[in-house]
């Protein structure tokens, strides 16, 4: 029995999933009290206006604690969300195109007053008011150091990374947790972007938990456009959606890809097909 619990415990992820974060020890800098702690209800209270958004990427606390040194000031936020998927969702959605991405956590990126990474179940943002005034202080050292703590191995969620590197738009790569394109019958997918042919083209990944779901989401879809639906059978469909235009599916399974912004489907064909044959 204790081998037994041995190996599962080696099967749990390198991550903190605990409500109460160890912050990191700052010896040159004075904390300035116990961190604020808020929840789904309070969250509003932190960061009004944008509360409403966290929550859709399954947000469950906040922990918020700040420091001071000579006149210098740290603060450093970590947002807790339901698992890594819904985390690395928020950070992407937040993440600039134009950033430089860096191996922090997960997955990073900042300058010398800003820094942002996510790691496991947690996003993370850091700020600092004239760091310079710190000898050697480092605000992406001390990222890298606190991203340790709260997930030594994070991994990329199943579906990130799952779309072809030719050609995709840099940081582009996103997580949608609900009414993927306007419609509430999709549900959640992932998508990323590609500059193809003079084109703008989107591809996505929906994931449901048996093809029944795939295929009444299917049917739903097909209504929505206005053609009489009828049983669909797994493999390529092309819609005319009045509000997102010509859209390509393909049906595999459990999983629906898809496919806009395109003029011809033999554009978009061979990257379906490419992430076809990783699911």
């Amino acid at each position: 029995m204790k081998k037994l619990l041995f190996l599962l415990l080696l099967c749990l992820p390198f991550c903190s999933w605990s409500q109460e974060v160890v912050f990191p020890d700052l010896p040159a800098w004075k904390s300035e009290g116990k961190p604020q702690v808020f929840n789904k209800d309070n969250l509003y209270e932190h960061i009004d206006g944008a509360a409403e958004f966290y929550l859709s990427y399954g947000f469950e606390t906040l922990q918020v604690a700040s420091w001071n040194n000579n006149g210098a000031e740290l603060t450093i936020e970590v947002y807790d969300h339901a698992d890594p998927l819904h985390a690395y969702g928020i950070y992407g959605i937040e993440k600039s195109a134009n950033a430089e991405t860096l191996p922090v956590g997960l997955e990073g990126y900042g300058d010398a007053a800003t820094f942002n990474f996510v790691a496991g179940r947690y996003y993370v943002k850091m700020s600092a008011m004239q760091p310079e005034k710190v000898p050697d202080f480092s605000l992406k050292k001390s990222a890298e150091a606190f991203a340790l703590s709260l997930c030594a191995k994070p991994e990329y969620p199943k579906l990130v990374g799952i779309f072809p590197k030719e050609n995709s738009i840099p940081n582009s790569c996103q997580f949608i947790p609900s009414e993927f394109m306007g419609l509430g019958f999709l549900g959640s997918a992932i998508r990323e972007k590609f500059k193809l042919s003079g084109e703008e083209i989107t591809l996505f990944v929906i994931e449901k938990s048996d093809r029944s779901e795939v295929e009444q989401m299917v049917l739903k879809y097909i209504s929505y456009t206005g053609v009489k639906a009828k049983k669909p059978a797994e493999g390529d469909l092309i819609l005319k959606d009045p509000n997102n235009g010509t859209v390509f599916l393909r049906w595999k399974g459990n999983y629906l890809l898809g496919a806009t912004g395109f003029t011809d489907q033999k554009t978009v064909v061979p990257l379906l097909d490419q992430i076809a044959k990783k699911l």
